[in-house]
């Protein structure tokens, strides 16, 4: 029987991007290894500057459609429509592709695509990762997902995943919570692939898009809602997970990523010394106005150290860090001294700050990021003895 895919494209306000990856993407459709049919769809957010409008105009060889959102509903809204779709229109897999990208190659979606028809639930890619473009993945998604869930899942927050129809299935038998309806939505899909059926498969070459999440408002560079909605989601699935025992073995990613040739990461970099001035000063404010009361002793005496001695603005060191993890996954939502996820998040931007003090001058630095995930793992059983404290 032939196989039949959705291509998902969920957007806000892509207008300038969406022509290229809808055209790529049924470039790639058109030279399929294998028989298979398609409809490529776009949930759009009610976008105004005209995303849907110039998504029909694109001329395609795959049928085209547009759902439609409500006005800024969030990623996770675009996300849940197209699972619907997937799941009415009979379809035997989906696969997501963010419509904000320079462009799609043909092998990307071969890949992904063949893995589905392989038999995977959930495929995911692996590319060359860049020292300046997956902050939230390095020192968020994947360390909390492999202490908690055990496996090596390095691109957790991709936009291109590829989901079987079981996999369709699974997502929308699963509660989502507010968060999910936005960029909580990645954590919500890893968290669901990483209780089986996912794998992983290399692609090059690396995204050509925007690196950084960071934006400016009145402090300097912040995350906002990108932040708060994927720690919310972090909280929420790994505390499902803390219900159950801690995982044996820490499962090793199907695939490896493809080497980064660009070099030594630079000494200096302006988002850096942006982000060093900020997260000072809201750190040193922090301990002023006591702020740090809701962390636990041990974490309020590292910091605190680290002001008073002034190494504050080479940034948190991941233990440091680690231990803010450990502590906000583990306090339950709703208590009175919960964490303000403003603090957590500059807590956040300071490890950012502090893994480029780590990795300045090196080429090997996606080492790091490996032995910070391998390190949270080893440390999986302090998360679940502190979400037992609570």
């Amino acid at each position: 029987m032939l196989a039949r895919f959705a291509m998902g494209l969920p957007s806000f306000n892509e207008a300038d991007t969406i022509a290229t990856v809808t055209a790529d993407v049924d470039a790639a459709l058109q030279s399929l290894p294998f028989d298979a049919s398609a409809v490529v769809v776009n949930a759009d957010n009610s976008s105004p500057d005209g995303t849907a409008e110039t998504f029909l105009r694109v001329p395609t060889a795959a049928p085209k459609q547009v759902i439609t959102t409500p006005y800024r509903a969030g990623k996770g809204a675009n996300v849940r429509a197209l699972l619907e779709f997937a799941r009415e229109d009979d379809c035997d897999g989906l696969l997501l592709v963010d419509s904000d990208l320079a462009e799609v190659p043909t092998t990307w979606i071969h890949a992904l695509l063949g893995e589905i028809r392989g038999g995977a639930e959930f495929c995911y890619p692996l590319r060359a990762a860049t020292w300046n473009g997956g902050d939230l993945t390095y020192h968020l998604a994947y360390p909390i997902l492999a202490g908690a869930f055990g496996i090596d899942l390095r691109e957790p927050l991709c936009g291109e995943v590829a989901i079987s129809r079981r996999g369709v299935d699974r997502l929308l038998h699963t509660a989502w919570h507010p968060e999910d309806s936005g960029f909580g939505v990645d954590l919500l899909m890893a968290s669901v692939a990483a209780r089986g059926g996912w794998t992983a498969v290399q692609l090059h070459p690396r995204r050509r898009n925007k690196l950084r999440s960071f934006s400016p408002d009145a402090d300097g560079l912040r995350m906002g809602a990108k932040f708060a909605e994927s720690a919310a989601a972090a909280r929420h699935r790994v505390g499902d997970r803390l219900a159950e025992p801690p995982p044996a073995a820490l499962v090793p990613s199907p695939a490896d990523a493809p080497p980064d040739t660009r070099g030594l990461v630079p000494l200096r970099d302006p988002d850096i010394e942006q982000l060093s001035a900020g997260t000072t000063r809201w750190l040193r404010d922090s301990v002023r106005d006591d702020s740090l009361a809701a962390l636990p002793a041990h974490v309020r005496d590292g910091l605190a150290a680290l002001i008073r001695c002034g190494d504050i603005a080479a940034g948190l060191p991941w233990p440091l860090w680690r231990d803010c993890l450990i502590a906000w996954i583990s306090e339950q939502p709703s208590a009175s001294a919960d964490t303000p996820v403003s603090l957590l998040e500059t807590l956040f931007l300071a490890r950012v700050v502090g893994h480029h003090t780590e990795i300045a001058g090196r080429t090997d630095w996606y080492a790091t990021v490996r032995a910070q995930a391998r390190d949270m793992f080893d440390h999986r059983h302090g998360l679940w003895n502190a979400f037992r404290a609570t």
